[in-house]
């Protein structure tokens, strides 16, 4: 791909400054349909393709990605199964979105597809609510899958026993939305930290611009903070075509970032290419 070519949902042109090891993850990414049912209370969004992603991904020197279900589609799974089916089972995983009572034969032909993991956006609230996550782990537990939360950092608070007794692997999207300042002192630091020292919880270092739209780099602390705590339970997302963002930012540039959060290259590379491979089962 020439390096100027223009791609939707991101800024810019140009290729990371930052040199990307073999074998790297986008942990965090969606793909839309503008024509597909948008769920009841759902946020609706134009049309992203995994084509497109694709280009991107060629763009950063990335070669495997992770496929999150979006609340706006609710737990239709089926413009993201398809997606994942077309992307190959090298290359891609999926989380999924789906209800606690969800039937296990159902979800196990979803892991036959290649999805690993749940997710709850609980700052959106569609489809599932904080009630949903103690049943949610239980039935991840049977699976053999992670579950994935979207919260404020009061809500990972306010879930901090729901958290702990977790049966199954907790990934904490977009910095567990930890505050900018003070984060050590805030509840959901201790339950996250708890939770990442002792190898069942993992952070996406992904979405900056969510805890500052203005200025995305302010989150350099939080986040070199998080890599000290657990540099083997980091991870890294592109959160790509950004449907959190109040301006499309230049993922080349947010790339770029990780070189300031995590300065070692080890670290880097870890949270690139071993971290993801460890959780979503990619292999060599």
């Amino acid at each position: 791909m020439h390096p100027q070519t223009e791609i939707p949902f991101t800024a810019g042109t140009a290729p990371p400054l930052l040199a990307v090891p073999p074998g790297a993850v986008d942990c965090h990414h969606h793909v839309y349909d503008g024509d597909w049912p948008v769920a009841p209370g759902a946020r609706p969004h134009g049309t992203a393709t995994l084509a497109e992603h694709g280009l991107l991904l060629a763009r950063l020197g990335v070669q495997r990605h992770v496929l999150v279900q979006p609340s706006t589609y609710g737990v239709d799974n089926r413009l993201h199964l398809a997606a994942l089916e077309r992307a190959g089972p090298a290359r891609a995983r999926m989380v999924a979105v789906v209800r606690p009572d969800a039937p296990l034969a159902a979800l196990r032909a979803m892991a036959q597809a290649g999805v690993v993991g749940a997710r709850a956006n609980l700052v959106q609230g569609v489809p599932l609510t904080p009630a949903d996550v103690a049943p949610l782990a239980g039935r991840m537990a049977e699976l053999g899958w992670h579950l994935q939360i979207f919260a404020s950092a009061e809500t990972i608070a306010a879930l901090a026993g729901v958290l702990r007794a977790a049966p199954c692997p907790i990934v904490f999207d977009h910095f567990a939305q930890l505050p900018l300042a003070d984060w050590a002192l805030h509840p959901a630091w201790a339950v996250v930290t708890e939770l990442l020292e002792a190898g069942r919880g993992w952070v996406k270092l992904s979405s900056p611009y969510s805890l500052d739209q203005a200025d995305p780099a302010r989150v350099g602390p939080l986040a070199r903070a998080l890599v000290a705590a657990a540099p083997a339970q980091m991870l890294w997302g592109t959160n790509w075509p950004h449907p959190n963002a109040q301006a499309i930012p230049d993922d080349a540039a947010l790339l770029d970032l990780l070189a300031g959060w995590a300065p070692d290259e080890a670290q880097r590379r870890a949270i690139l290419v071993d971290n993801p491979a460890r959780l979503y089962g990619f292999g060599a």
